[in-house]
């Protein structure tokens, strides 16, 4: 699987160095992970080779990706906080405390790339212990053979001089793969995914191919989110340098899009296609992200050097050649062309690589499959772990994949965006199953609907700093990764400003007995503490018929089953905090057929504009939580430049028997929502309107019964909701349809 990863004019002219370089922690990846975990490793008293393949450190933070996404900024901690804090020391000193360079910096979330570098620069020379070697990249990777042994070592990174053209060892007795790419992981034989899992592989609703024929909706593929360059524009004359043009120059894909809203007036200026112009960063500077390109990002991950840099080269090219073609077309009009040259590249930004950034945004390669692989449901259901070592926050963020043909249009398909809560990354889904000396915090295990939400900057840094640390208490102890101890790990990562349990929710399973009741059988349910609870737990409440109505409340409920199918059982449990948390199970009963159908709002057809994210915060936590909603999040009607877009969403059950069903819709109640949703029923009677008062809580659960209708067997009935003519914004978590029994036209004799 692995290629030899070396281009050919290297392979030819290489030398062998003679002499290895030992370091007791080998981090090969100058990336922020591979910085904090250097730093964290060597605060520990441990002598580390940082090891980066360009001439600068910093990765995508210093190389252009200057629009930082945090999600809940309270979760950035440690060493990530200390950088973001140091940004804006550095603007508060040079430029004042009260001055606009320093509001834009909104809070050290923007800078300038150049900035960014100097402050990982200096963070790094705070640390004599760390000695970075740059211009230095993958080579091999060389392990323990011994099959002997339980476990496999890593004993070497070999790399290539990129400046001598020689080849360098590093030995080492704990690595950290710290790259965009996952080389050495790969190269120690560490078992890893490309592509998107299917959704039954891990029960993601959002997994897989998301649109397109009905037939390929939740497959897998080899397929990643595209590539591009976070390219720093400026619109400071003085500080500019005109686009230049790409060596292999083509205007085409932008003559029928760009050229043709520009000739038609839609587009006055170069600012028309910047989503960001009233968002100056420091320096008059701007992130341009938008040279996605789908399809751009295949066959990167697992590619020779030599196909890599084609790829790069490739969309290098494709985003210069958008840019000379504003600034010079003789087909664009001489007005719009001399408004776009006022624009550039900065001339104080990456001068060594012609004002381009050196490092291309690789969104998503390699992802280890580890001791344990964060999912979907990890970022939006079962969110605290008790190794939890750092806290993501951003929601599900899925650039373009490929484009399908949808009703005889090309539409761009990718995994579908959710705002998520803040939710604990395990410490196991840095560890490799069985190599005992390796950590993997960039490339880490994650499903790729999780890794969607957790390959953030911020994020990546805080789990270097984990990994950093871990690998000393792993050096301490004398024991694999595999064996740290996570009480120890997680107290030092909170002594060092880490947010840690952010993702926390009360702790209870949910159990019954017998476990397949019949009929008329007394069935105890029991809500029982799985693990030490942070705060007393005040309120318990059960749902037995999955309408939403509370049916039972305490640890202990007596219930009674009349009808034969699998009934959906719900608790939840509220502490003295405020914190929620819905346990959801399918209790058989008798034949336990499955009659009651649920949709969720990610299987309806929404139509017109909507956001897909959580219900609104709960008032009073020092966190940022949501609260409780089916599935992986909820849809909101948008508002798109101060007005509420038209939206409409359509869901269309496949009723396995005739009979009589309570329809209930779920959402959760907000102030800033209609009174009066409209929503039809289509049903075997006809049709029924009616409107749901999404403002005010009826139920604690998510359910709410909007009434009893009989319906034929099959997909022709629905449900459908709209925001025409509301008082507020509407919301849907899904329909359910609840079977109550036979209709009497259709009772058996």
């Amino acid at each position: 699987m692995m290629h030899r990863l070396l281009p050919l004019l290297l392979l030819l002219g290489t030398a062998h160095a003679e002499e290895a370089i030992h370091r007791e922690v080998v981090v090969y990846g100058g990336t922020p992970a591979g910085i904090m975990a250097a730093i964290a490793a060597a605060r520990q008293g441990h002598d580390v080779a940082l090891v980066e393949m360009n001439a600068h450190v910093g990765g995508m933070v210093s190389g252009g990706l200057v629009a930082t996404d945090m999600g809940d900024r309270a979760t950035v901690g440690g060493l990530a906080d200390d950088f973001f804090k140091r940004i804006v020391k550095y603007y508060s000193d040079k430029y004042g405390a009260d001055s606009k360079v320093l509001k834009a910096a909104s809070n050290g979330a923007t800078f300038e790339p150049h900035v960014a570098e100097l402050i990982f620069e200096q963070m790094l020379s705070e640390h004599p212990r760390i000695k970075v070697w740059k211009k230095h990249r993958y080579n091999s990777t060389r392990i323990d053979a011994d099959r002997s042994k339980a476990g496999t070592r890593v004993t070497a990174l070999i790399v290539d001089d990129l400046a001598t053209k020689t080849t360098r060892t590093f030995t080492g007795d704990v690595f950290i793969d710290a790259s965009y790419e996952g080389d050495l992981m790969a190269g120690a034989k560490v078992p890893y995914r490309v592509g998107r899992e299917g959704r039954g592989e891990y029960g993601e609703q959002l997994a897989g191919v998301s649109m397109g024929p009905k037939e390929q909706i939740g497959l897998g593929d080899h397929r990643t989110q595209s590539y591009n360059y976070r390219v720093s524009i400026t619109s400071n004359t003085a500080n500019r340098v005109l686009f230049p043009k790409p060596e292999h120059y083509d205007p085409t894909p932008f003559i029928p899009t760009d050229g043709k809203r520009i000739k038609e007036g839609k587009a006055t200026g170069f600012g028309s296609f910047f989503t960001t112009i009233d968002k100056a960063h420091p320096g008059a500077k701007y992130d341009a992200n938008w040279g996605d390109f789908a399809g751009n990002s295949e066959g990167y991950a697992e590619g020779s050097w030599e196909t890599r840099e084609r790829i790069a080269a490739r969309i290098r090219d494709g985003f210069m050649s958008r840019l000379y073609y504003f600034q010079n077309d003789p087909e664009l009009p001489e007005a719009f062309r001399n408004e776009a040259r006022t624009w550039g590249l900065p001339k104080d930004e990456f001068t060594d690589s012609g004002h381009w950034p050196f490092q291309l945004y690789v969104r998503e390669g390699r992802r280890m499959v580890g001791a344990y692989v964060l999912r979907e449901n990890d970022l939006t259901q079962d969110r605290w772990k008790p190794d939890g070592i750092a806290t993501g926050s951003y929601g599900i963020d899925c650039h373009v994949v490929q484009y399908l043909r949808e009703n005889g249009k090309l539409v761009p398909e990718h995994t579908r965006h959710v705002a998520v809560n803040n939710y604990d990354i395990p410490y196991r889904s840095l560890v490799p199953p069985d190599v005992e000396n390796l950590l993997v915090p960039v490339c880490a295990s994650a499903t790729h609907v999780a890794y969607c939400s957790l390959r953030m900057e911020p994020v990546y840094m805080m789990l270097g700093q984990a990994a950093g640390t871990a690998a000393g208490i792993s050096l301490a102890d004398k024991k694999p990764v595999q064996m740290v101890d996570t009480k120890k790990l997680r107290g030092l990562l909170t002594e060092q400003g880490a947010v840690l349990d952010a993702g926390y929710q009360p702790q209870l399973k949910l159990t019954w007995t017998p476990a397949h009741p019949k009929p008329g059988d007394k069935v105890i349910f029991k809500a029982i503490p799985s693990g030490h609870n942070k705060d007393a737990l005040k309120q318990i409440q059960w749902d037995f018929i999955g309408n939403g109505a509370v049916t039972g409340e305490g640890e202990r409920v007596v219930h009674v089953f009349e009808i034969e199918k699998v009934h959906h059982v719900s608790l939840l449990v509220t502490d003295v905090a405020g914190r929620r948390r819905l346990l959801t199970a399918e209790v058989p009963v008798g034949i336990a057929e499955r009659l009651d159908v649920t949709l969720d709002d990610f299987e309806g057809e929404l139509a017109g504009r909507w956001n897909g994210t959580f219900p609104d915060y709960i008032a009073g936590l020092p966190l940022r939580y949501s609260d409780v909603f089916h599935g992986p999040g909820i849809h909101r009607d948008q508002v798109v430049r101060g007005k509420v877009a038209p939206a409409r969403a359509h869901f269309q059950p496949t009723l396995t028997r005739e009979g009589r069903y309570q329809v209930c819709l779920g959402f959760r109640p907000s102030k800033s929502q209609a009174t009066n949703t409209p929503v039809v029923i289509k049903h075997a009677d006809g049709s029924s309107k009616l409107t749901v008062n999404q403002r005010e809580q009826t139920t604690s659960f998510i359910w709410v019964p909007l009434g009893e209708f009989n319906f034929k067997a099959g997909d022709g009935s629905f449900l459908e909701l709209r925001n025409a003519d509301t008082d507020g914004r509407i919301a849907v978590d899904g329909v359910r349809w609840v079977w109550l029994g036979e209709t009497q036209s259709a009772k058996r004799p």
